[in-house]
């Protein structure tokens, strides 16, 4: 009997710092993962980073 091929969907956030670039670091990890899992395996792979910051007071355009 072969085993059924399933799709596996790993989901990963950290904190990092503006001077580390995200995509450097995504590039880093698609590496990783393209080792442990072999490269055709790779399905998809997406790299998303959004700030932490909150945005100052007065940034909002009033609703009138």
């Amino acid at each position: 009997m072969t085993n059924r091929p399933v799709l596996v969907r790993i989901e990963l956030a950290f904190r990092s710092t503006d001077d580390q670039d995200a995509d450097a670091l995504g590039d880093r990890i698609r590496e990783a993962v393209a080792m442990i899992a072999g490269r055709e395996a790779v399905e998809e792979f997406r790299v998303r980073s959004l700030p932490l910051d909150t945005k100052p007071k007065g940034t909002l355009r009033p609703v009138d």
